[in-house]
């Protein structure tokens, strides 16, 4: 068996370290070629390299051909580890090990830095520090704002797609792509500010032997874009559990549920009126949200339907608004007691208090930029999918699917009709790569096929799962282990939710659960920080978890050291 894709890129020679971390939350499935070209080949490159030789290196240093920070293998895409690790390297106040920390979880396994020439370079170093510098005394982001009405105003003037020529639909395609790069710059400062910010807390708390305490201070922040869905869909369940009529078209069951509501006419108004402006706002996020031929809510809205069906279960206790205010008086516990702990010394004084300003501003922004960029992204999509559909009405392509497979530059091609036996041959490999489980890193050369084969692992007799803490708290509760945000089946109110990765359209599930534990992720993932806001207990990069956890044992999940005990199962 071998591993490949005609899209995969080559390890960098400088900079030959690579992993899943961070990155697989993003794009836990293969990458479409279209998906490549629109965002991580195209537009995605040209973002880092502005942010990035604004920052840490110096753009003769990346490797001819190569792409700074995200490149793809078996189809997989991959952070550049010994790229980011620059910001650790080449900082007055970092070292690389802190990085692989706050952006992978526990680095234990990964190779040690390697020191680059120019790492000792003054004005690099002078370079990282003053931005550094502006992050941490930052009160707020104005530029993130800017793009957010950008973005905003390009969907509404979307042009009618259905009457658009195939050549409006490239153009509209196209048109997208300048503006990812813009967004995605920005967010690759934001999400570096994050990590700053809330590094420099972190120091202080285990230096003070208060582990757990900088996580405290990171919850019920407000303004957190990936967070907003779980409180609308929390107003839609209590409409169905106040409702004799929803109840009943619920408990009918998903198939057929949305045209059944539909149906019920007048006992369904405000329902469907608040599911419209839902999908209205949040119409671009849905499952792998980042990779264009996936689902979205907009265009499925079934996928929030289910996500509501579950939360319905849960009573009142369990408003998300009540948990975030509640976690928001703990925020000020907490931060009230490390104040006490550092008022005698000044500069840890100063640093807690900008700090904590400063990361209230980048954490928020972090996940605004993430949600900016999904609808800059789900334009593409939808006139990808028009000019997909045209095609396939006429035997132009095999499926309407199939768009995904062409690269930007073969699309006057499949409009002339000359991709649709290619177009099904890639995407019958494309779906050969879904049985593929990549290698969480790896040095030099992409691993062999054997360490990529998906390994049929055994639940483990160990009663102790260690990962790394992420929401502080603990909780007690019968572990579902759920493996697709769109079938969450069997989870119920109290629930510890298991999952191999989170992304923002998981998120809902989180409000009638005690407890989230997840595979991979770090300290920024949108897991933790949505467990933040809604004073959830929360466990990431707690490698196998899916596989080592019964499904239905009962669990403790401790958020502040990182451990997941199996109690009994």
């Amino acid at each position: 068996m071998t591993v490949g894709w005609f899209m995969d890129d080559e390890p960098s020679p400088s900079f030959p370290i690579y992993t899943r971390g961070n990155v697989g939350e993003v794009f836990p499935d293969p990458v479409s070629p279209l998906t490549a070209d629109h965002t991580w080949h195209g537009a995605g490159d040209v973002g880092m390299r502005d942010f990035m030789s604004r920052f840490t290196i110096d753009l003769d240093e990346v490797d001819d051909g190569h792409k700074v920070m995200f490149e793809i293998f078996g189809g997989y895409m991959f952070l550049n580890l010994s790229m980011a690790r620059l910001m650790g390297a080449r900082s007055s106040g970092m070292t690389p090990e802190m990085v692989d920390m706050g952006f992978f979880g526990s680095q234990s396994s990964l190779p040690a830095y390697v020191p680059r020439p120019k790492d000792d370079d003054p004005a690099i170093i002078a370079r990282v520090d003053g931005l550094m510098f502006s992050w941490m005394t930052a009160t707020e982001f104005p530029r993130l704002d800017e793009h957010v009405v950008e973005v905003d105003a390009l969907v509404a003037v979307r042009p009618d797609l259905g009457s658009a020529s195939e050549a409006d639909l490239v153009a509209r395609m196209r048109e997208m792509m300048p503006v990812f790069a813009r967004v995605f710059a920005t967010h690759g400062e934001v999400s570096a500010g994050a990590s700053v910010t809330m590094g420099a807390i972190t120091v202080l708390a285990l230096g003070l032997g208060k582990p757990g305490l900088d996580l405290r201070i990171a919850g019920g922040l407000g303004g957190v874009a990936s967070a907003a869905p779980s409180f609308a869909m929390w107003d839609l369940s209590r409409l169905v559990v106040g409702s004799a009529e929803l109840t009943a078209a619920f408990d009918a069951g998903l198939d057929g549920l949305h045209a059944r509501l539909g149906d019920l006419g007048a006992p369904a108004a405000d329902f469907m009126a608040g599911l419209d402006t839902l999908l209205a706002e949040h119409g671009s996020r849905g499952p792998n949200e980042w990779e264009l031929r996936s689902p979205t809510w907009g265009t499925h809205p079934g996928l929030v339907l289910t996500l509501i069906d579950r939360i319905r279960l849960s009573d009142d206790s369990d408003d998300p608004r009540a948990r975030h205010e509640a976690a928001r008086v703990q925020s000020d516990e907490a931060l009230a007691l490390l104040r006490g702990m550092v008022a005698g010394d000044e500069t840890q004084a100063g640093t807690l208090e900008i700090a904590n300003t400063a990361s209230a501003v980048f954490i928020p922004a972090r996940e605004q930029a993430k949600a900016t960029i999904v609808k800059v992204i789900h334009e593409v999509r939808l006139a990808a999918h028009e000019f997909g559909r045209r095609l396939a009405a006429d035997g132009r392509l095999a499926d309407a699917g199939h768009v995904f497979m062409l690269r930007d530059s073969e699309l006057e091609s499949a409009m002339a009709g000359e991709l649709a036996a290619e177009a099904a041959d890639r995407e019958a490999t494309y779906l050969s790569l879904f049985d593929l489980t990549p290698p969480y890193w790896f040095a030099g050369e992409v691993p062999g096929a054997d360490a990529w084969q998906a390994a049929e692992a055994p639940i483990s007799t160990r009663k102790i799962v260690q990962g790394m803490g992420g929401s502080a708290g603990t909780a007690i509760g019968r572990a579902r282990v759920v493996t697709d945000p769109s079938d969450p089946a069997g989870l119920e109110p109290g629930d510890i939710l298991v999952a191999p990765i989170t992304d923002p359209s998981w998120t809902p599930l989180f409000v009638p659960a005690a407890g989230v534990v997840v595979d991979v992720g770090g300290t920024m993932s949108h897991a933790v920080i949505v467990c933040r806001e809604l004073g959830i207990p929360c466990v990431v990069s707690a490698t196998g978890a899916t596989t080592r956890i019964p499904d239905g044992a009962q669990v403790r999940v401790n958020g502040d050291t990182g451990t997941v005990t199996i109690l009994e199962g």
